[in-house]
């Protein structure tokens, strides 16, 4: 449900807010003793509405990167995040961003931001409603580029749209801030009464 802790999960583990009591632990470490700027260097967050900059797509994507990727391998993660629709602008990725993705639809912001994190090549991945803004045929994209982002990685996804997450080798259903459920697709769906199996009967009945 709205308001049940999700985002705020996400972003103690990103380190975007610290706790007030217990403890954030990844791959058994307490990440409130970790060097953040080497934390950070493992992790992406992407936002309900990724952050931008007035600059070219070139700009955005290459911005923060340690060393400059070859363009063989831009290209290869322009084609791996479904992003050639670059293609069809007349300065490719020399295209001005404007403030607020005012050039670019939901649907292609979502996928260069994921693009984006092709790049950066982080171990953890976190991923706050990806698909929300997006129609049923750009979310069968977008979904598609996630696939190919999440291999061997650590991958965390918020989502009500449970078509985002049917894959994921663990959901967890919140509650009031309570874990009240928690099992895959295939078992959560399978228990009438159980919330997860109330949401996917709502999303599929039509």
């Amino acid at each position: 449900d709205s308001g049940s802790g999700k985002t705020t999960l996400v972003k103690l583990i990103a380190w975007y807010v610290s706790p007030n009591s217990w403890d954030i632990l990844v791959d058994n470490q307490n990440i409130a003793e970790y060097n953040l700027i080497s934390y950070y260097k493992h992790i992406w967050y992407l936002t309900q509405e990724p952050s931008v900059f007035d600059w070219t797509i070139r700009d955005y994507l290459l911005y923060a990167l340690k060393n400059e990727p070859a363009i063989s391998e831009v290209n290869k993660v322009i084609k791996n995040a479904k992003c050639e629709f670059i293609y069809g602008f007349p300065n490719w990725l020399d295209t001005e961003i404007w403030e607020k993705w005012i050039k670019l639809s939901g649907w292609q912001k979502q996928r260069i931001a994921i693009a984006k994190i092709m790049l950066k090549n982080p171990n953890i991945i976190i991923l706050d409603e990806p698909t929300s803004a997006l129609d049923s045929i750009s979310e069968q994209f977008v979904s598609e580029a996630l696939k190919n982002l999440f291999i061997w990685k650590t991958v965390i996804i918020i989502a009500h749209r449970l078509q985002t997450v049917k894959e994921a080798d663990d959901i967890i259903v919140l509650k009031d801030s309570q874990i009240i459920e928690r099992w895959t697709h295939q078992e959560l769906s399978q228990i009438a009464d159980w919330e997860y199996k109330k949401m996917l009967d709502l999303q599929t009945s039509f």
